[in-house]
């Protein structure tokens, strides 16, 4: 009953953490940061933790010509709860998830006519910023420290900047208006857990490909169909009790 009552909490917890940075337009990237420090050891328990994800999201979409991708990142905390030794579920945010692509030729859109003419059909840069909301099911492969995930996601827009190129030097535009605000898609997940890794804590290793099922642009960008896909190398840092941590360490093969 008394663990019932501390892992009610701690969800409680997490999601008030949750609203906060969501909704709060003043925490910061690395506020994200401290408080899932801060809060991860307190409200952790066996059946419940919070995770920091970190990852390297390589961005491209379709039928768009030209199109080169660039690395992104996505930073975030996730909150794990466990249903039984086989599955966890996972809902994540991701307070910073930033996509961008290169592309050949982009003309600008502007009230100045001699900037538009010296910045069209110019090469680009498009730097696309979200808040990333997936919530993963993970499934433990037995007998291996391997995870598969599914997760459908919502990718809600913040700011979108077009950087463009020409002799006389680059010019940055905004071209939010020029794109949908939110992005539907799913995630699939492949993990690897190194259990013994940051004092028994342990941190998971994962190639995570996602798939857009929605027009990212409008058409005043482009015409046709634009969906998302990525794939992306991730990490992901438990923050789970010290007994956990001790008893994974007690499993450890003896060099």
């Amino acid at each position: 009953m008394g663990q019932n009552i501390k892992n009610s909490k701690s969800i409680f917890l997490t999601s008030l953490l949750f609203v906060f940075l969501m909704f709060v337009p003043v925490a910061t990237h690395a506020q994200a940061a401290i408080l899932a420090a801060l809060f991860g050891d307190k409200v952790a328990s066996e059946k419940f933790n919070l995770s920091m994800e970190i990852g390297v999201p390589l961005t491209n979409y379709s039928n768009i010509e030209g199109n080169k991708p660039n690395l992104g990142v996505n930073f975030g905390i996730a909150g794990n709860i466990k249903l039984t030794e086989s599955w966890t579920i996972s809902p994540t945010a991701y307070f910073l998830s930033k996509r961008s692509f290169d592309i050949e030729s982009f003309s600008l859109d502007s009230p100045d006519a001699y900037l538009n003419e010296v910045y069209k059909d110019a090469p680009a840069t498009i730097d696309l910023n979200y808040i990333q909301v997936p919530i993963f099911i993970y499934y433990n492969i037995p007998n291996t420290k391997l995870r598969a995930g599914l997760a459908p996601q919502m990718s809600f827009k913040q700011n979108v900047d077009a950087t463009f190129s020409a002799e006389v030097g680059d010019f940055k535009q905004k071209i939010g208006t020029r794109v949908n605000d939110i992005d539907y898609g799913f995630i699939a997940s492949l993990s690897y857990y190194l259990q013994y890794k940051r004092y028994g804590k342990g941190l998971y290793v994962s190639l995570r490909y996602s798939q857009g099922l929605t027009d990212v642009f409008k058409d005043s960008f482009i015409d046709g169909n634009n969906k998302s896909h990525y794939l992306s190398f991730n990490i992901t840092l438990p923050f789970i009790t010290d007994e956990l941590a001790q008893k994974n360490l007690k499993t450890k093969p003896k060099s």
